[in-house]
């Protein structure tokens, strides 16, 4: 019987732990990156988040999928290529992630020194990786990008991290959204702006500093070419956009870090904003 078959008859038992449950959890990690999007996205991934925040896994094992989520064979995975199936392993071995700090939650396992090397490791990925493709209509969800920001949402949220810590999250956040290689279409504005709204909801970093942040999308380097430049124009009016119904429904409603939006999609774009 096939990974494929094991896992089609565990869903059918309602994700139930069979008694080698971590050499099973262990193939999974082997065949993360598959190109079977029904494999890779409704079997393997959908029976780790059933396994790994409940109390399927010891802490050993949960060690273990770490150890092996954060390596080159995973996270790390060919780190930079673009339009290239490797995506698919990095992307869904960050998708891991949130699913071990869900466990921590319940039942903290894991050291600051292990919550460091996360956030080394994510941090890392983020800055470097360079495939942008949310929904392929061939193989399936990549969306390296929205995996990314789930894992940072739960950074911003640990107490592990400080001032700095939370300064390189908006500049990754920064980064990311000011690329001019793709407009972002698959909701990637809606998951980049939830660890701002955790960075803000802890109250560290000075609404000066905020505001500044914000400011630096309608200051950004625009490419001389027309369609970077229309690309870039448009993932920094969604993400501001949403960043800003997202502070104005919030508990962190500031009515300045709205103000500091409106001004800024105006210089992204007078023509729309002008009164």
């Amino acid at each position: 019987m096939d990974l494929k078959e094991k896992l089609l008859l565990i869903q059918e038992n309602e994700y139930q732990a069979p008694a080698d449950a971590f050499e099973l959890v262990q193939e999974m990690l082997h065949n993360i990156g598959t190109l079977d999007a029904q494999l890779r996205d409704e079997l393997i991934y959908t029976t780790l988040s059933h396994w790994i925040p409940g109390s399927t896994l010891t802490t050993y094992e949960l060690e273990h999928i770490l150890t092996t989520v954060l390596d080159h064979r995973h996270l790390l995975y060919q780190l930079g290529e673009a339009q290239a199936d490797s995506v698919f392993t990095r992307s869904f071995s960050m998708l891991v992630i949130p699913l071990l700090f869900i466990r921590h939650t319940e039942s903290p396992f894991l050291s600051s020194g292990r919550i460091h090397q996360i956030k080394d490791a994510v941090f890392h990925n983020v800055r470097e990786e360079r495939d942008y493709r949310g929904y392929d209509e061939t193989k399936g969800w990549a969306h390296a990008i929205a995996h990314a920001a789930d894992a940072l949402e739960d950074l911003a949220q640990s107490n592990e991290l400080h001032e700095a810590d939370l300064t390189t999250i908006l500049d990754l956040v920064y980064e990311k959204i000011t690329i001019s290689e793709r407009v972002y279409s698959d909701g990637e504005d809606e998951r980049m702006v939830k660890p701002v709204i955790c960075i803000l909801n802890r109250n560290i970093l000075s609404q000066k500093y905020i505001q500044e942040w914000i400011q630096r999308f309608g200051t950004v380097e625009k490419d001389t070419e027309f369609l970077p430049a229309f690309r870039q124009k448009n993932n920094i009016k969604n993400f501001l956009k949403s960043l800003y119904f997202r502070i104005r429904h919030n508990a962190v409603h500031d009515a300045a870090l709205c103000s500091t939006i409106e001004e800024t999609l105006y210089k992204v774009e007078p023509v729309y904003y002008s009164s």
